[in-house]
């Protein structure tokens, strides 16, 4: 072997290491921002790879916490030039979440170190030589790339995946595969820093997926417009021999299509493939599907929701194209638990449910209100919600969210998260939401924290214990560790 002829006495380990991880092919990675559910994938799939992988962030929790344990990827708590010192990277993965003044950020640049970007590394590391498949829209991509990926792992074609969340059960994390086929989320916020642009414009889809588009993001998208010129562009990288497959029943998804150079299919009503004789229960969904009027079969599955629905028509659209049989394709949806933070139950003792979710824009929270109703009709439901991301956190869908909450009986809403960041005239108010929710006969309440939303919820049930009661907490962060607390008042009264 070559290694045998170096001398350890002139060479430090981490300089034999190095070398050794060169002769292989590896490389050792620097994640910058690496608590991300994106990025946490991405260290995973490097890691799987056989990588060197590291990285820092600060306050790491849920889904990406249990990605970097399981894989044993070593990270540091907080941002300090030394993490970068000691690790030696050959590159630096910054996060889209990092901006100048990090500290890290500014010494890799002073430094010179070599650095790129997520979607950058990805498809240079998992994309070469394969067909993506990119799934994309302001809501949905996450449980739709995440479906689909069990799919094709359930039936043996060993897909590599990276999507923004982790599949509840046995397969928690993300999926490096020697298939020919990489299942990948198409988000729409920007690359990094110095990439201001769309994640998916890096993926060189062969298969395209658009759920849906509608404003959101609007830090980097002021307008509507703005988010349609980046799917306008995403259409364009779908080649001639690829597919591109959309929503019927989104006016903006069906007007992106029409530029495609693909062949182009649809989902929903009046679409290519159609759902009918739709049940909801506490169990799941069933519905029987039809393709071009020939009826298909029976889907049975355990998510929730009318959007459910759609993301499993898009699915079928994959799968046919994959040339994949019906039944075996069933069976997978049948056996998929679904994603974590995804209307994920994570506390019940018969009397009551706690349902965790990601949801913060107006369309997810509306879908989440309205699938948890749907499936629980004689259960109160009690909705919670955090304002916390920069599109939430501000007032431009200020009246949107009045119409989200339909089929709530009770709604309790945090302040927005960090508002001292953005301007009075600027800031999404909890107050006026909640006014105009009273108003619409939804019984509303703000309040400053996790902390006192808790007290006065575990107040309210002691005083209504007659009823199933659902608990739907929504927020694309931590919430201040309210699940826990809940859960933990729960356990102990």
């Amino acid at each position: 072997m070559i290694i045998c002829n170096l001398s350890v006495n002139y060479v430090s380990f981490l300089s034999l290491e190095k070398y050794i991880l060169a002769v292989c092919g590896m490389k050792r990675y620097y994640l910058i921002g690496i608590g991300g559910i994106a990025m946490s994938s991405l260290a995973g799939l490097l890691k799987q790879k056989g990588h060197k992988v590291s990285g820092s962030d600060s306050g790491v929790f849920g889904p990406s916490l249990a990605i970097l344990k399981k894989l044993r990827i070593p990270y540091a708590d907080g941002y300090d030039a030394n993490n970068i010192k000691k690790f030696k990277p050959d590159l630096v993965i910054i996060g889209n979440g990092i901006s100048r003044g990090n500290i890290e950020l500014e010494y890799v640049l002073n430094e010179r170190i070599l650095f790129s970007s997520l979607p950058d590394i990805f498809h240079k590391e998992f994309v070469r030589n394969k067909k993506a498949i990119v799934i994309t829209g302001t809501s949905g991509k996450t449980t739709t790339t995440a479906l689909i990926s069990w799919i094709l792992e359930a039936l043996k074609m060993h897909p590599t995946t990276l999507v923004g969340g982790l599949t509840m059960g046995k397969n928690e994390l993300p999926l490096y595969g020697q298939g020919n086929y990489v299942v990948v989320e198409g988000d729409e916020y920007n690359s990094s820093f110095f990439d201001i642009g769309p994640k998916f414009l890096h993926y060189q889809p062969f298969i395209g997926i658009i759920n849906n588009i509608e404003h959101d993001h609007v830090d980097i998208y002021p307008q509507l417009s703005d988010v349609k010129r980046v799917f306008n562009k995403f259409v364009s990288l779908v080649p001639q021999q690829g597919l591109l497959i959309v929503n019927r029943g989104n006016p903006n998804a069906m007007e992106a299509s029409r530029n495609a150079r693909s062949s182009v299919q649809s989902f929903g009503k009046n679409g290519d493939i159609i759902a009918r004789n739709i049940s909801f229960s506490t169990d799941g969904l069933v519905f029987d599907t039809y393709f071009h009027g020939q009826k298909l079969g029976q889907i049975k599955s355990q998510l929730f929701g009318h959007h459910n629905v759609e993301n499993i028509l898009a699915t079928l659209l994959v799968t046919r194209a994959l040339k994949l049989p019906f039944s075996q394709v069933t069976k997978a949806i049948e056996n998929f638990p679904g994603i974590k933070r995804r209307l994920e139950t994570i506390y019940a003792n018969g009397q009551i449910k706690i349902i965790d979710d990601f949801g913060h824009n107006p369309q997810k929270v509306a879908a989440s209100v309205s699938a948890i109703r749907k499936h629980n009709l004689h259960s109160r439901l009690i909705a919670v919600f955090e304002p916390r991301t920069a599109s939430s956190r501000r007032k431009v869908f200020q009246s949107t969210y009045a119409e989200c909450f339909r089929g709530a009986d009770l709604v309790y809403l945090s302040q927005p998260f960090n508002k001292k960041a953005l301007k009075a005239d600027e800031l999404f108010s909890s107050e006026k939401l909640a006014r105009d929710l009273n108003k619409k006969n939804i019984q509303a309440h703000v309040l400053e924290n996790a902390d006192q939303i808790v007290a006065q919820l575990i107040g309210n049930l002691a005083k209504n214990k007659s009823r199933h009661t659902i608990i739907l907490v929504m927020s694309s962060g931590s919430f201040d560790g309210i699940h826990q607390k809940l859960k933990s008042k729960l356990t102990s009264g």
